[in-house]
């Protein structure tokens, strides 16, 4: 069977079938923005499981393999990925999935990371992107980007699918594995909603996009239900060395020894 599959735009999005059920995460608020740029880069990753459906982001790290986090794709029954095309939408089957051994769905902070490997290739014009291998920068108020195809505020259903982007910056209780992100500011300014977990952290000053961290959640702010202006992610340069062996092992090399990592 073809591994791109063309759906209509509605159905892709969810809005009748895949997408408004159990969601994480997405990009809202003054300070975000559409972003075509970074499409070449992010594709959709559609779960279900049962009559529950899901959506998240994940990020292209080879043509044939996305990033996303763990709990969009843990025990869920199909992943496909998506990705816009001539007004519709194509979906790609996902064949193998990897969740990073220290993810615990019980547990409210864990290593919420996943690696998927396609069926076949996206198409040319998606642009892997270099994975941090200790090189980026995590000071408290070091300016990143964070993106994802979610809704844009809480409830909105309909916002879902637009590629958006925003500029945060890195806050305070920093611990070596994960990353707090956001902005000194109000729901107005940036909302992270129900939308799409698994989203990029892309370090900003280095030309072509580096990712540093995988968001998998956002801390809620005053009586919303479920927007904050604060993001989770798990950082990437501490999982190298696994995301390493299981892209070796997928395609039957010997894994690249790991290099020193940042702290």
């Amino acid at each position: 069977m073809n591994p791109r599959l063309k759906i209509t735009l509605a159905v892709s999005l969810g809005l009748a079938v895949l997408l408004p059920a159990r969601v994480a995460l997405a990009l809202g608020g003054a300070i975000s923005a559409a972003d075509a740029s970074l499409a070449p880069h992010l594709v959709m990753v559609l779960s279900r499981q049962g009559n529950q459906h899901g959506a998240c982001t994940g990020t292209v790290i080879a043509r044939d393999i996305i990033v996303t986090a763990a709990h969009c794709v843990a025990g869920k029954a199909s992943v496909v990925v998506a990705y816009p095309e001539s007004g519709s939408h194509v979906l790609q089957r996902v064949t193998a999935r990897a969740i990073n051994p220290g993810f615990s769905k019980a547990a409210r902070v864990s290593l919420d990371l996943a690696v998927l490997k396609l069926e076949g290739q996206l198409p040319a014009r998606f642009r892997p992107v270099r994975i941090d291998r200790g090189t980026g920068i995590h000071s408290v108020g070091h300016a990143q980007r964070i993106a994802g195809y979610g809704m844009q505020a809480e409830g909105d259903d309909q916002s879902a699918g637009t590629l958006r982007s925003a500029r945060v910056e890195v806050l305070p209780r920093l611990f070596p594995r994960f990353l707090r992100l956001g902005v000194n500011g109000s729901l107005s300014e940036l909302a992270i909603c129900t939308g799409d977990s698994g989203g990029p952290v892309f370090e900003t000053g280095s030309g072509e996009p580096l990712l540093v961290g995988v968001v998998y959640g956002r801390e809620k702010l005053g009586d919303a239900k479920s927007c904050g202006v604060t993001a989770q992610a798990v950082r990437i340069a501490p999982q190298r060395a696994w995301i390493d062996g299981v892209v070796a092992k997928w395609m039957g090399q010997a894994p690249r020894p790991p290099r020193s990592a940042a702290r």
